[in-house]
């Protein structure tokens, strides 16, 4: 049997009766659009980060999206999106009459002061940092360099649902934190989902009013701008209330795999990222024979993935502005993701790390 990338599918016991229950309930009682169920996730969801205030959304997109309307930013203004994240931030940036400037990113893969300097020009009112791969973006010294030149901060972490640095969650030192929780995320549904947080609690209100076509005081009468429908559904959010309390584990076991490949690797490529600030949402291998890498894995019946293959510079209907992104162009080329979730078995486990250890890079 072949080994995928991915498999969101695949639950534990515990987890899956739990998953099914929830749905049931949902299923029986309603209501079926936002309701307690949504308020319960959003307010335990609100308590596991930290985060004073927590908006479900439909997905992670729109929660970008909606975490940029809610902040006030100009109609136009520039906003800064790290050139390797996929092109979500950007998407959101354009959904919402924004232009992305792209950053290119440090060698380390993420962004950091001297390439969000490089990218900053005059319009831009806000940075959007991804905590790609679930590693931490480093953010004391950008957030100082932000608060300096007067912008936003909109912390995407998308992939990153339990990191934690210095017993902090991500996601809690910006103006706003977004979440997906697409099916392979950390913390996945059983479809779209998402989720917006802030600190402060009149951005929140403007968020839960923008998610539901702009009406504040009376239904049926949008009262602010860039309102739409994206109301994170109840069914998604008992799913997500019913697995949040397995995350921790389940990002125990990614980072214990990640640690296995990292040593498998040894001598022959390098993982992505440091070991001490991940929660290992993709295992990213880094050579100069990615294909060399990926035909090797799948001779072995080992799928692999590439996130991403292109830059947000390199993706036309976003129209991206800013300068040339050398590091990120060269990380793209280089980038191989291979399974890393937390159900792959002992027996698979074992396969991927032996293929990994056995491979030698032409050249």
């Amino acid at each position: 049997m072949r080994i995928p990338s991915a498999a969101p599918t695949r639950l534990g016991d515990d987890e899956a009766a739990a998953v099914r229950a929830a749905v049931e309930r949902v299923i029986a009682d309603g209501p079926w659009i936002l309701g307690p169920e949504v308020e319960s996730f959003e307010a335990d969801f609100a308590a596991y980060t930290g985060l004073p205030h927590a908006v479900g959304v439909g997905n992670g997109t729109d929660a970008l999206a909606v975490a940029m309307s809610a902040l006030g930013l100009a109609p136009g203004a520039g906003v800064l999106v790290a050139a390797d994240e996929g092109g979500y931030a950007a998407t959101a940036a354009r959904l919402v009459g924004l232009v992305p400037v792209v950053m290119d990113v440090a060698r380390s893969g993420v962004v950091d002061v001297a390439t969000a300097s490089a990218a900053h020009r005059p319009g831009v009112e806000a940075v959007v940092v991804t905590h790609l791969h679930g590693d931490a973006v480093p953010l004391a010294e950008l957030d100082a360099w932000r608060r300096r030149h007067g912008l936003a901060l909109v912390e995407d972490c998308a992939q990153a649902h339990g990191l934690r640095i210095g017993g902090r969650h991500v996601g809690t030192t910006g103006d706003a934190a977004t979440f997906s929780f697409y099916p392979t995320k950390n913390l996945g549904a059983v479809g779209d989902a998402g989720l917006v947080g802030f600190s402060d609690t009149s951005v929140a209100e403007r968020a839960r009013a923008l998610r539901q076509y702009g009406w504040t005081d009376e239904r049926f009468r949008p009262d602010l701008p860039s309102g739409r429908n994206t109301r994170l559904d109840p069914l998604q959010a008992a799913v997500l209330s019913a697995r949040l309390p397995h995350l921790d584990a389940r990002n125990l076991r990614r980072r214990e795999l990640a640690r296995r490949w990292r040593d498998a690797l040894a001598g022959s490529a390098v993982l992505w990222g440091d070991p001490e600030t991940t929660v290992a949402h993709h295992a990213v291998a880094v050579t100069d024979d990615r294909d060399g890498l990926a035909a090797h894995l799948s001779a072995r019946g080992i799928d692999t993935a590439v996130h991403y293959p292109h830059l947000v510079g390199e993706m036309p209907g976003l129209s991206a502005e800013g300068a040339p992104t050398p590091v990120a162009a060269s990380l793209a080329r280089r980038i191989l993701s291979v399974p890393c979730f937390p159900e792959l078995t002992d027996d698979e486990a074992d396969r991927v790390g032996a293929a990994l250890q056995d491979w030698t890079p032409r050249g």
